[in-house]
């Protein structure tokens, strides 16, 4: 399993650990699907082309070109799609808790409001011409002879996180009273619970706790008194009969909502658990009224 340490794997071998702030351009011609990553630092993706699905503890989120997103630290799933032009483009921003403490505590008579959504550890905004004019002004500070000094980037930084404070002040707000920390079996039931329905290995589960596959079946086994592979299942089958009797939908719509990538084998799960077809189930339903 192939773990990507960012941003510090993003840079060039010896190279010197980086300030607590790092601008990169970044672009792919390979689509890649659920990449691990360790997000080190918070991360502001200014999607160019393409679109991108994150997966987190609390949500899956797709991202798409005429949007740019804030993303909190800490493990994540990553795909990409490329573009009709067969590419991948974005900008990124990362940038350290301690940065995002000193722009909170600058700013801390407009970012404190009664009554404030709770915190989000992934807030995307549309592209507006600003934005697109400062992604750009970034793309051409890149291409200078000279990276970018530790002044200039703090600036760059401090100058999007204004403007989104002055044009979306909710959505920046809830980023920033995010938590940085969680108990870990709440982090565990909040992981479990929101991805039943995606085809999402025990695994992965496990990256999304911060935890190894033996630590996460342990812990799992303690709240919930089956083992992960056994009690999602059991969810997987009962979501998808509700579905298939009482919101009266097809097998062939239903399969993907309960984690199964093929209709083949969600019919062979599902026959398994309950002895019929999903299909046959279905038309017994029917019957029954």
């Amino acid at each position: 399993m192939t773990v990507y340490n960012i941003p510090h794997d993003l840079l060039p071998a010896g190279s010197p650990a980086p300030a607590d702030i790092l601008i990169r351009s970044y672009v792919s011609r390979q689509p890649t699907v659920k990449n691990k990553l360790v997000l080190n630092w918070n991360m502001l993706n200014l999607l160019i082309d393409g679109r991108k699905t994150i997966i987190q503890a609390a949500d899956t989120v797709t991202v798409y070109q005429d949007e740019i997103l804030l993303l909190a630290a800490g493990h994540c799933l990553t795909s990409e799609l490329l573009s009709d032009q067969g590419q991948f483009r974005s900008i990124l921003l990362y940038f350290s808790n301690q940065v995002l403490e000193d722009f909170h505590v600058r700013h801390a008579a407009r970012l404190h409001r009664p009554g404030a959504a709770p915190g989000a550890p992934l807030v995307t905004f549309g592209k507006d011409a600003f934005i697109r004019n400062y992604i750009e002004s970034l793309r051409l500070l890149l291409q200078a002879p000279t990276p970018p000094g530790p002044e200039i980037r703090q600036l760059k930084l401090e100058e999007l996180l204004l403007y989104l404070l002055h044009t979306n002040p909710t959505g920046l707000r809830s980023f920033l009273l995010h938590p940085r920390t969680r108990p870990p079996e709440l982090t565990l039931r909040q992981v479990v619970e929101t991805h039943i329905g995606q085809p999402i290995t025990v695994e992965e589960l496990a990256f999304l706790c911060h935890m190894s596959v033996s630590t996460f079946q342990r812990k799992f086994a303690g709240l919930y008194g089956q083992p992960p592979q056994k009690w999602l299942l059991h969810q997987r089958m009962q979501r998808a009969a509700a579905l298939l009797h009482h919101q009266h939908q097809p097998p062939s719509d239903v399969y993907q909502q309960v984690g199964y990538e093929s209709h083949s084998g969600f019919s062979e799960a599902f026959k398994k658990a309950f002895g019929v077809s999903p299909r046959e189930f279905r038309q017994q339903k029917l019957v029954a009224g």
